[in-house]
């Protein structure tokens, strides 16, 4: 038996711009035809590869379609709009994906259906050849501007009265506009208290349009059954705590009721406590992300995490402290950092929390006398005994922990075993950093377990693909190694010309043998060569031109942070459009 067609149908069919101008009885025909067909958030209606027999439609609700390999081209279809058009006509691939990002009713018309009646129907034929040709020439000649930004709505969960609650979602929400292209938006939940769910996610469609970002809200301590649903469609949940240590009952209660009805609990609840003094114990609250930091906690939520890969290269990584210093007078902060080699121990003190000036008289400690952390020795393994530069480590870091840091920081070696790298992001300190450190020839391996390490800096010299496994999102990349070691050249080039004898220098080279000069620079021309290859893929990748310098002119700390200051402000453009997109740069503010 035929379905009866209500007017309301009729006229959501007819407003439908491949539908336009037909006929209420055609329309009536399609309609006995289609399928209806609920999705829920975070369903997939098909994958990149397939191919259609259908035509799908969005009654109400939200799809989200995805374009590329790297689906991070994205487009966002609501009520009354229609996909899989071209793979159902031309019987090809799909070039994305199609996700469900909010519940959504589809209108799932028969493919063999449609086509019989667009060669019957003129009318639809010629909608049909109009809309595949603007189609296509969307594709030949593409437009940024079709294409929309990543949306994601976000739901916070007060589990105990939280002093300031209102103001602190304030500002993150601001926090997180500086941060994110796109404009949001702050949203009591209980604003839809009174409608219904097709209602509520139409309202919120609408509201997508205008604010990517929707931060949903609860402004009170208590359950709401009636909102579940409405929860549900968020991307994430947020917990907000201010104290774990109380009220530790009624919150177990709240999170256990939404842990039976939110599906991939761990993946898509946070938990946010307000007390840095009272973290919860990791173990306590498993497998779900604990931040406390509100500007790391902001750029999180908008997927804009920042990081910062500092390169090494001996004492141009020096350098990488006048970089610290530009982005501290800008007021730049970074949420996750690593390092190789010396740009280790420069990025592991910016992580501890100290300010540049503090690192200043650390490394004014330790390289303002003659020499101090080398210790020459029977070059059977290595020019250096490495344990003067042990003890300075020891000595900077204590027992400190790599997990106890303010930032999180992670550094590498290579395993000489396995010629694999060994990625240290746990433990103490200074024993990551003499592993770091430990560039072949110049200092012994590192003995670590079963491990035999060496500077990571030969296979990993910016190790930029370290923080993206920790969650950074956009990363500046600083490299410190000359393509052109300037300091080398002179020095062969010198004995060549000259023909001097290695007398005129024998205090330098007995304390650098030109030899492990050479070895050095042959060391650190591979690890070049590998960051050439990867650096097209980084988001911002700047070189600070220090080549006047040599890998040993530790002495010459002064000069070398000062240039990199130099070289980091000539960069601050490009840094200042990688962590504020969107947002005008005007020097003359700085």
């Amino acid at each position: 038996m035929a379905r009866k067609i209500h007017p309301e149908i009729l006229k959501f069919l007819s407003g439908i711009s491949l539908f336009q101008k037909l006929s209420p009885a055609v329309l009536t025909r399609i309609y006995q035809n289609i399928e209806e067909r609920n999705v829920y958030n975070h369903d997939v209606i098909y994958y990149r590869g397939d191919i259609s027999d259908k035509l799908f439609i969005v009654r109400h609700g939200e799809v989200m379609l995805t374009f590329g390999e790297s689906g991070k081209s994205v487009k966002y279809l609501g009520e009354g709009e229609f996909f899989a058009e071209n793979s159902l006509m031309t019987r090809t691939q799909h070039a994305g994906s199609a996700i469900a990002v909010m519940d959504t009713l589809l209108y799932v018309l028969d493919g063999h259906f449609f086509l019989e009646l667009a060669q019957k129907e003129p009318v639809l034929s010629g909608n049909l050849i109009r809309l595949m040709s603007n189609r296509f020439r969307e594709h030949l000649e593409p437009d940024n501007k079709m294409m929309s930004l990543p949306r994601r709505m976000i739901c916070h969960v007060p589990l105990e009265e939280v002093q300031g609650y209102k103001e602190k979602l304030d500002a993150i929400v601001e926090i997180g506009g500086y941060s994110h292209v796109g404009k949001m938006t702050l949203v009591p939940i209980e604003s839809f208290e009174k409608i219904s769910l097709q209602d509520a996610i139409r309202k919120l469609s609408l509201l997508r349009n205008q604010f990517p970002i929707i931060h949903l809200y609860f402004q009170q301590v208590g359950l709401k059954p009636e909102l579940d649903k409405l929860l549900l469609q968020a991307d994430q949940i947020v917990f907000w705590e201010d104290n774990p240590e109380r009220n530790q009952k009624k919150k177990t209660e709240i999170i256990s009721y939404f842990r039976s009805r939110i599906r991939n609990f761990a993946g898509r609840t946070i938990r946010y406590v307000d007390s840095v003094n009272s973290i919860r114990p990791e173990d306590s609250v498993k497998h779900q992300k604990i931040f406390h930091k509100e500007e790391t906690f902001s750029r999180y939520l908008v997927s804009r995490m920042r990081g910062l890969a500092l390169g090494g290269g001996g004492a141009r990584a020096l350098a990488h402290v006048g970089l610290l210093k530009v982005l501290e007078k800008e007021n730049i902060k970074v949420d996750v950092v690593s390092g190789a080699s010396f740009g280790a121990v420069i990025a592991a003190l910016y992580a501890r929390g100290e300010n540049t000036e503090t690192i200043y008289k650390m490394i004014y400690k330790f390289f303002g006398g003659l020499d101090k952390p080398f210790d020459p020795t029977i070059p059977l393994v290595s020019f250096f005994k490495g344990k003067k530069m042990t003890r300075m480590l020891k000595q900077a870091f204590g027992s400190t922990l790599i997990e106890d840091l303010k930032i999180p920081f992670v550094t590498s070696a290579v395993d000489l075993h396995s010629g694999e790298e060994y990625v240290m992001d746990r433990g103490p300190v200074w024993e990551a950093l003499a592993a770091a450190m430990s560039l072949p020839g110049m200092f012994p391996p590192i003995f670590h377990g079963d491990h035999l390490l060496v500077d990571g800096g030969v296979i990993n010299n910016v190790p930029e693909s370290l923080i993206r496994q920790k969650g950074a999102d956009i990363i500046l990349s600083v490299n410190v190694s000359p393509l052109r070691d300037e300091a080398i050249v002179r020095l062969l080039e010198d004995r060549k010309i000259t023909g001097k004898s290695f007398f005129k220098n024998l205090w330098e080279d007995l304390k650098y043998p030109p030899i492990l000069k050479i070895m050095g620079r042959a060391i650190t021309l591979e690890g070049r060569e590998i960051t050439k290859l990867r650096k097209d893929k980084m988001d911002l990748f700047i070189n600070l031109h220090i080549e006047e310098f040599s890998f040993f002119d530790f002495n010459k700390f002064r000069e070398i942070i000062r240039k990199g200051e130099e070289e980091t402000e000539n960069h601050l453009e490009e840094i200042y459009d990688l962590f504020y997109p969107g947002k005008k740069f005007s020097k003359k503010k700085r």
